[in-house]
């Protein structure tokens, strides 16, 4: 179990690899060196910020002396090969420069985030309550109907669907066996809940219509005819401010990042070259 846990967790961090370039040879707040590559020190920091990658759920393995020392023998192999390959000149590649100046600037730009992050003006109660009076379209769920169908290619055969029906047929075994509709066939011919818009208008009209646990008749469209049973309706409603506070902070948040992205912008002498792209 041990060794499916370390596999996972060098798995997760495996992405990292790519910043290993970027890394400094010392760390700012320098810890216990505990190995040395060709000279270049690993630090007890640097397992553990391999460690700090790690999702929450894996908490409590960061302090697992098992775990420490395979993400130690990880960042050795990864020193040891990217020594290498600076020796064999792979760094000089032109492609090669690209993607670390690429995956160096994005390190400086979420670097940047960060910092904004942690010292922008603090998100208050009354600019959360505010957006939301002002976009309440926004968090308002309309009404939703739960319904299954069975497709069929003729309108005679939808009749007969239909007559299997009120005969006490079994609407999930009909759509099994005989619907068109391969995406919900293995369903029982369940469509779940959607609101209006989500199919074709003709769908729509009769679905949203119809009284709970009521078949339709044939019903025309583009694909061929359905029968269509209403499972379930759920009325209009509009989600309470709790329900959605912490979307909202996220996008007022959002909102103060870019603008200052965009004084960023402003403050930077930016040209640009070929009229194409202005």
């Amino acid at each position: 179990m041990r060794v499916i846990l370390v596999a996972t967790l060098l798995v997760m961090l495996s992405a990292c690899q790519q910043q290993d370039e970027l890394t400094l040879a010392e760390p700012l707040n320098p810890s216990p060196v505990v190995a040395t590559v060709n000279g270049i020190t690993i630090h007890e920091s640097d397992i553990d910020l391999e460690l700090a990658l790690l999702p929450d759920e894996m908490n409590r393995y960061r302090n697992d002396v098992h775990t420490r020392a395979h993400i130690l023998r990880s960042l050795i192999r990864r020193h040891a090969i990217s020594q290498k390959a600076r020796k064999m000149g792979l760094d000089l590649d032109p492609a090669t420069r690209q993607r670390i100046e690429n995956a160096s600037r994005q390190i400086l730009i979420e670097a940047a985030r960060q910092w904004q992050l942690a010292h922008m003006e603090k998100i208050q109660e009354s600019d959360i309550t505010a957006y939301y009076k002002q976009h309440l379209a926004e968090f308002a769920v309309p009404e939703q109907v739960h319904a299954r169908h069975i497709l069929v290619a003729t309108h005679k055969q939808a009749l007969a669907i239909i007559k299997k029906l009120r005969n006490k047929g079994d609407f999930a075994a009909l759509a099994a066996s005989e619907s068109l509709d391969d995406s919900n066939r293995s369903r029982g011919g369940d469509l779940n809940w959607f609101q209006r818009g989500v199919m074709v208008k003709a769908f729509d009209d009769v679905a949203f219509e119809l009284k709970e646990n009521g078949i339709s008749q044939p019903v025309k469209t583009r694909f061929g005819w359905h029968v269509i049973e209403l499972l379930g309706r759920r009325a209009a409603m509009q989600k309470p401010l709790d329900e959605v506070r912490h979307e909202i902070i996220s996008i007022l948040e959002k909102n103060q990042l870019d603008r200052w992205y965009e004084s960023v912008e402003k403050e930077s002498r930016i040209k640009v070259l070929d009229p194409a792209y202005q």
